[in-house]
Order: C-alpha cells, then sequence, then structure tokens
C-alpha cells in the first residue's frame, strides 16, 4: 500500500500540467514508470489514440485504450522499435542506474518526430527533498532511491548522445524540478 503524504499528491500534478500540452490529440503515449495508480494515463486515456504504461510496481492490466505492463526499468523497455508519439517518464530518470541506456531506450521506441517529455527534481530540490522526507511530506524510500540529480546541462547531454535532435530543457517549480523535451 502506497503512503499517502502531504506533498506527492501536489508535486504529481505539477508534473502532469508541464507534459500535458505536449502530448498530442490521438497519439499512441508510453508512460515509464507510471506507478499505481497510473494518474497521468487516466487523465489523457479519453484523448489519445493509446496508452501505455509501465513499472515495476503495477499490476498487468488491459482496459479499453490502456494497457500497463509489469516490467523493471533499469536497461531495457520491453516494447517494440518505433511504435510510440509520446513518452513521458515524470518524476523516474532520477531513480535510474542507467540514465543514457533508459533515455537510449525510450528513442528506440519512438517513431520519427515523436517527443520525450521528462521531468526530474534539479540538484538544487535534493536538500529541501530530503529535510521533506525526513518531515514525512513525501515518501522517504522514495528520495534515498535517487541515483541522479540532472543539471540541464547533463540532461541534455544524454539526449543528444543518443541522437535527439532537438532538445529543450527548462526549470520549473522554482527552480526544484526540470523539465525536458527531446524529438527524434
Amino acid at each position: 500500500m502506497k503512503q499517502l503524504t502531504l506533498f506527492e499528491p501536489l508535486f504529481q500534478e505539477l508534473r502532469i500540467r508541464k507534459v500535458l500540452s505536449h502530448i498530442p490529440k490521438n497519439s499512441m503515449l508510453i508512460d515509464v514508470g507510471c506507478d499505481q495508480p497510473q494518474v497521468l494515463i487516466d487523465r489523457v486515456c479519453d484523448d489519445v489514440e493509446s496508452c501505455i504504461g509501465v513499472d515495476i510496481v503495477v499490476k498487468e492490466h488491459k482496459h479499453g485504450n490502456v494497457k500497463i505492463f509489469q516490467q523493471d526499468l533499469q536497461k531495457k523497455i520491453k516494447l517494440p522499435s518505433s511504435s510510440a508519439t509520446v513518452i513521458t517518464m515524470l518524476a523516474v530518470l532520477e531513480h535510474m542506474k542507467y540514465p543514457k541506456e533508459m533515455i537510449q531506450e525510450c528513442f528506440r521506441i519512438l517513431k520519427p518526430g515523436g517527443s520525450l517529455l521528462v521531468t526530474v527534481p534539479s540538484p538544487s530540490s535534493k536538500p529541501l527533498l530530503e529535510v521533506f522526507a525526513v518531515l514525512g511530506l513525501v515518501r522517504k524510500e522514495m528520495i534515498e532511491q535517487h541515483e541522479n540529480y540532472f543539471t540541464s546541462k547533463r540532461l541534455t547531454m544524454l539526449a543528444k548522445e543518443v541522437g535527439f535532435s532537438d532538445v529543450r530543457v527548462e526549470l520549473f517549480e522554482f527552480g526544484f524540478n526540470t523539465f525536458m523535451r527531446a524529438v527524434k
């Protein structure tokens, strides 16, 4: 059972709002690290052609145009190449031991012209998130699982190294979170 915290639903909502305008109608969306419940997918499933969610913590199921698959996401995503219009990773990449490999997998799965939408906490958020974790305002185990805090420069470099051509990175949430849109 997921522990309820005061700030996590708010932070999740802010991340979702950041990416919504970048998800085209009638697209094929893959949400990497969709979590359970799959809040982003539930929000957009009526407006897109199909949604796939992948995460280690989910129970596999299908409903309408939504398919949820359980997968360990450290190096590979078991989905076909050139199959998605949009891939989202909201507050996921910072948990990856192999972030470059995960971005490379997203590149492989995206159709030409497709977009990767990523949010990650910025390095300046680390001390604040650690205080929030101690106070029980965010899940402590989630903060302890952070493998990386990405600067805008590093995030841009990772995306370009695997082949993304158009990469745009910006800070949001008062500079404590980073948003990247990378186009294949």
